[in-house]
């Protein structure tokens, strides 16, 4: 394979002893397009195993926006493009020079552009393997059988463009997702494909997407050098450029043909004639987990991501060591990680009832889902024990449970109550077995998840009237009044089936599953989520009728 070389003038500047070194020049944007990847975060459909990225999708409407600044060319934006290196097979980057602060930046790579399908699926495995270790593909797996099927199934050119959903069964995806990161089902959508392509005779023709995976999205991961934040600037130009190149390229080609003179790259010559010069911070390092950290406090200190997507990138872009060695950084500059990492397993973990129901900041996913700070806010009720209050209270019964009776639970090994709550509440700690195994009860008893049409229906926040920020807290809230009033501790995960049903004895189960005609109703106001509270806390006292339905419209003043 042929290689590509590019080089810049460049000036070195190292920050301090122990820092790498920044490597400050300019390059043309059409050339940065072609040295530089830019690793997205999205799934290739939903339910199936996300990138490794940790850039966001594009904005259109920003893309304009610059676009048509750029086209001013008395327009200039000094923000430079953050940069990092990438180790791949074949690549360097090296800074050339005679004193160490003036010289020149030289990139070279195999010419990925010309490469065939399999070769990038193995160029970005061995990349993956690289970090998390070979894998063998197990070709009895439904994952595997699945996508060959659908492989077999493809009978035209348009067929390459249909997603697929290629989850892995589930004592395969559990596994992954207690290790607490998602690189592991990236590298197996990556490694079948990989088999599957070594497997295709030599007369397959290759498009520009394979089972999903587009070519560009592949090249993102193997170029040498990933852009950790300036897309939208990047693309901005480049769009000026061509956009300007279009305009002339007819013209140009007729008066090329004319003269006799081939007119093939013509646009891309034009492109290249036109594009802005773009400054470049290049931090020479190759480590992915200071290439996200870099990304998460630029994006947190700057313009803030939203909270899902940022969980979604810091739980799925690193090995589980690479992010225990990064975590305390992060911690550090503000972010809060541990609260992210446990929202992702709650919304990720097959055998949690929240699994796929939770927003992860991917344009992919459907609508009316759990936000993320709900889903944190649930969590935050059972791993830390504290917000366990019904809306028309202020006693916190989590934080009285924990105080009073959680060292006294045999499921907890320490009768101390201070070690006892650490115990608890690691990320790995019992708390999760108990906010599973209570979810699952309570879905199994007041809610169903095959009829969308239903008032209880388990995943649509905006109809439900059991799926929602409110009413979910006050089950929580309520179940530990319940704990508390009874004294009851918890021996066993395995008991908590049989607490819940003595919590809900007397409940009718179709409580939510009433038309409580909440059209217009803004639910998540202060009066509305105490109205609804003291109707459930009445109800508890009194469970012989349910709360009249125009009472749920009614806010409480």
């Amino acid at each position: 394979m042929d290689k590509l070389t590019f080089k810049y003038p460049a000036v070195c500047i190292k920050q301090s002893d122990n820092s790498k070194p920044l490597i400050m020049f300019g390059a043309n944007a059409i050339e940065i397009e072609k040295w530089a990847g830019i690793p997205q975060k999205k799934s290739f459909d939903v339910g199936s195993a996300e990138t490794s990225g940790f850039q966001r999708t594009e904005n259109t409407k920003r893309l304009k926006q610059l676009s048509s600044f750029y086209e001013n060319e008395k327009n200039v934006v000094q923000n430079n493009l953050i940069c990092a290196l990438k180790n791949i097979e074949g690549g360097s980057v090296s800074f050339l020079s005679d004193n160490g602060i003036t010289g020149e930046i030289v990139i070279e790579f195999p010419n990925l552009y010309t490469a065939s399908f399999e070769t990038l699926f193995s160029l970005l495995r061995a990349s993956l393997e690289s970090r998390l270790g070979a894998i063998v593909v197990d070709k009895n797996t439904t994952a595997y059988t699945s996508l060959k099927s659908k492989l077999d199934e493809l009978n035209d050119e348009d067929d390459f463009d249909e997603p697929v959903d290629s989850q892995n069964e589930d004592t395969e995806q559990e596994s992954i997702i207690f290790e607490e990161t998602h690189l592991d089902e990236f590298l197996l959508d990556v490694a079948i494909r990989h088999e599957l392509l070594k497997e295709l005779s030599s007369t397959f023709i290759e498009e520009h997407k394979f089972l999903g995976f587009d070519r560009q999205s592949l090249l993102a991961f193997l170029l040498p050098i990933t852009l950790v934040d300036g897309q939208h600037r990047l693309k901005g130009a480049t769009l000026a450029a061509r956009n300007k190149a279009n305009d002339e390229a007819q013209d140009l080609a007729i008066e090329k043909l004319e003269a006799g003179e081939c007119v093939d790259n013509i646009e891309e010559e034009l492109s290249l004639k036109y594009a802005r010069t773009l400054p470049i911070s290049l931090l020479m390092e190759e480590d992915p987990k200071e290439q996200v950290f870099q990304f998460v406090v630029i994006n947190q200190k700057a313009t803030p991501i939203g909270k899902s997507l940022l969980g979604t990138i810091i739980s799925t872009s690193l090995t589980t060591s690479e992010m225990e060695a990064v975590t305390e950084r992060l911690q550090d500059s503000g972010i809060a990680m541990e609260d992210a990492r446990a929202i992702t397993w709650a919304a990720r973990n097959p055998s949690s009832p929240f699994c796929g129901l939770v927003e992860r900041g991917t344009q992919s996913e459907k609508k009316d889902l759990l936000q993320w700070n709900v889903m944190g806010s649930l969590i935050q009720i059972f791993k830390e024990l504290k917000g366990g209050s019904l809306y028309h209270t202020k006693n916190d019964y989590a934080k009285r449970w924990k105080e009073k009776y959680l060292s006294e639970s045999s499921m907890i090994s320490s009768d101390n109550t201070k070690d006892a709550f650490e115990e608890w509440r690691t990320l790995n700690g019992t708390w999760r077995d108990f906010f599973i195994a209570f979810w699952r009860k309570v879905k199994d008893e007041l809610a169903q998840d095959t009829n969308e049409s239903r008032f209880n229906y388990w995943g649509n926040t905006r109809k439900s009237n059991i799926f929602n920020k409110i009413s979910l807290t006050i089950l929580a809230a309520d179940f530990f009044k319940y704990l508390v009033t009874t004294k009851t501790t918890i021996n066993h995960i395995d008991e908590i089936s049989e607490v819940v049903d003595d919590w809900l004895e007397d409940v009718n189960r179709a409580y939510f599953d009433v038309d409580w005609d909440l059209k217009g109703v803004k639910k998540d106001s202060t009066g509305i989520r105490e109205r609804w509270s003291e109707n459930w806390a009445d109800y508890r006292e009194n469970p012989e009728r349910l709360p009249q339905v125009k009472s749920y419209r009614s806010a409480k003043k």
